[in-house]
Parts: C-alpha cells; structure tokens; sequence
C-alpha cells in the first residue's frame, strides 16, 4: 500500500530541535503536512522515519497514524512535544530494523526522501537504482567538500564520492539551499540530468525599529566549531570590546570564557539561550558576526544564523561576503576589517543597510514559495 513517504534523516526531538538539519527537516515535514495529495487524507498522516545510530542499529520512528505498521513496532510512551497543534499526538517508537524490514519499506513507500548524502548511505547502490523513481535527494550541504575542508580522514571517502555520483545522477530530485549550490553540482557532474529543486528555508519574521544607541550591541549566536573562526572573532572583540555591548550566545559557554580569558578580554556576556531568549537579544543587536571563510562549503550554503540576522535587522559582519546566494541578492554587510578599523557606520547608514537587507529577504522568500511549489509537483507525480 503506497500510501506513506519513508524519510531517511534525523529523528526530530527536543535533545536536537535545533540542528540545522533538523530544523530543514521540520520544515519540510510541514509540506509533508499539507493536503495537496489525492486523496487529501494522504498528507499529514503518513511519513516514516528512519536513521541508523553509531552502533549500527536502526532507529524507528513513526509521525501520525499508521495503523497497520502499529503492531509491528515497540512503542517509547515520549510523545514529540517539539510539534504543536494536531502534530502533538504524534508519538515516538524506537526498533531495531533488518535489512529485509527496510528495504520493504523503502519498497511499499510512495516516496523516499533523503536528508543529506550521509543518509543515502543506508541504501545499497541497488536500492539506489531499484527506487530511483521515487527518490528525493535534499543535499543540505556539500558532504564530500566539508569533509575535505575540515581535513576529516574518513575511511570511507572514495565511497562517499561513488555514492555522490550514483545518487545525484539516478534520483528523482534533487533539492538545493542555494542557486550556487546547484551550479557547483552541475559544473561537477557535467550532462547531470536529474532535476533541481531550488529550495531555502526560512520562517520570515516581523522586522524590528532599530535605533543605534551610543554603544551599539553586537552579538554571536552559535558554537564554537573552528570552522566558525571562533579565535579570530575573539581576537576582533578583543579589539572592539570598549566601544560596543558584546553578547556570545552559545552552547559552549565554558568555551569560549576560557578563550576570553586567555585573550585578556573583560566585559563580555557569554550565555546559554532558549528559543525566546534568542528573539529578543536579537531585537536588541545591532551587529552580528559570522565569519565564514572563502570555499565552496560557504559558497553554496544558506545559513539559519545570517537569515535570523537579516531577519532582526542584525548587519552581518563578514570575513568576506561570498555566503550562499546573498552577495548575488545584494544584502548588505559590514567587513570585520572595517569594525576592528573603527569604520562604523551611521545610525542613518545603518537603516538604509537594513532596508536593504528586507528587500533581500523579500527575494529570498519570493524564491522559496517557487520551490515549495516545485517540490509539490514533484511529489505528486512520483
């Protein structure tokens, strides 16, 4: 019974609910949600989720109603209490899964969809080109590219790239962050005839009347991985600290006091936010960093932290600006060289790059309703 979409990627709960990847996930589960299908009671009652644990077992989970799965699978009482609304009823089950149960899955599901490379992983290149027709790739990042970046020895790399290959050349669909990330595959798969979906996702938000006041705020809301270039924002607040109100918003709290300290830096606040929390330190910065090196990893990708700053009217300060599609679009920014500098600019300037900054997100939202709509047409004629 084709009836349920079988999704492989990370199971969404509170302990994850804000990875980035997670979040993409929710956010097309909620297209998932829609009753664009015929018949209408397909969506929002169907999708399977499935991901494989560090020590090789499967991990089960079920969204909404399936009856005929129910007697076949251990129930975990936790309800997903990160879904609002009808959602909330959903409920998690955990199994272990052989190889005979998923590739039964995969073979009554009505569509496959994939979050990442990484997860395509749990298909064997049969499967890959058994259900090719029902297979959605959504890429998320450049896995292979990061790798490499990131100087990770991975065991498995020259079956990554094969993996790469077969998938991108023999899916449905593939779904991308950014028009640049579609270029980028196409230069490195020449004659690929797979069909791109050009999807970013973010949720617009109310834009914020901002004044700059005699010490302006700048904020980081993030981690504190060496891809971030946390050192050298350290070193640019160790720089600027007296002539603005600096907030680091992460995680590592413990972290990123010690580089503070060990930099001879005083006076800056370093915490630990909530979701709200986080709306309204952003309401109250006027500055952002998020300094991302030069590489096609930045190139192709389309990060939550600069929509949420260009969202709160929060100028982006920049290593350089070659981010995702955003230097195409126009957005405004403000280079870390001119802030440790001094070249500040006005509180008028500042509006003028705030405005700009809506418009760019005006395109962004403009060019993600086309790809909600392209995505639908494709799940409707698997």
């Amino acid at each position: 019974m084709k009836d349920f979409i079988l999704v492989l990627g990370l199971i969404p709960d509170k302990t994850n609910e804000k990875d980035g990847m997670v979040q993409r996930e929710l956010a097309i589960d909620k297209i998932f949600q829609e009753n664009f299908f015929q018949p209408p009671s397909f969506a929002g009652q169907k999708r399977i989720y499935i991901e494989t644990t560090t020590d090789e077992k499967w991990r089960f989970s079920i969204r909404g109603t399936i009856r005929y799965f129910k007697n076949k699978i251990e129930e975990n009482k936790k309800r997903l209490d990160i879904f609002k609304g009808k959602e909330k009823r959903n409920v998690k089950f955990y199994r272990k899964i052989n190889k005979e149960k998923f590739s039964k899955l995969c073979k009554n599901a009505k569509i496959i969809y994939v979050h990442s490379l990484y997860m395509t992983t749990l298909l064997s290149d049969a499967e890959v080109l058994k259900f090719k027709d029902k297979i959605i790739v959504d890429i998320h990042g450049c896995f292979i590219e990061e790798l490499e970046y990131r100087n990770v020895k991975d065991p498995h790399m020259e079956e990554f790239k094969k993996r790469e290959e077969l998938a991108f050349r023999s899916a449905k669909a593939l779904v991308a962050v950014s028009k640049n990330m579609i270029d980028f595959y196409k230069e490195k798969y020449k004659g690929i005839k797979t069909d791109f979906i050009l999807l970013p996702i973010f949720a617009p938000g109310d834009t914020p009347v901002k004044t700059l006041g005699e010490k302006p705020k700048i904020i980081y809301s993030g981690g504190a991985q060496k891809w971030q270039n946390v050192d050298l924002m350290v070193e640019s607040i160790s720089k600027i600290a007296n002539n603005f109100n600096v907030s680091i918003l992460t995680p590592n709290v413990e972290e990123f006091k010690q580089k503070l300290k060990k930099a001879g830096t005083e006076g800056v606040e370093v915490k630990s936010v909530n979701s709200s929390e986080l709306c309204k330190e952003y309401k109250n910065a006027d500055f952002g960093y998020i300094l991302r090196d030069d590489n096609v990893v930045n190139r192709v990708a389309c990060p939550t932290k600069l929509i949420e700053y260009l969202t709160y009217g929060i100028i982006p300060v920049v290593l350089q600006p070659n981010i995702g599609d955003f230097n195409t679009l126009g957005y405004s920014y403000i280079l870390n060289d001119d802030l440790v500098s001094g070249h500040i600019p006005s509180s008028k300037e500042l509006s003028t790059m705030r405005q700009n900054n809506y418009t760019t997100l005006a395109k962004l939202n403009k060019i993600q309703k086309e790809g909600i709509g392209k995505l639908k047409e494709a799940l409707l004629y698997i």
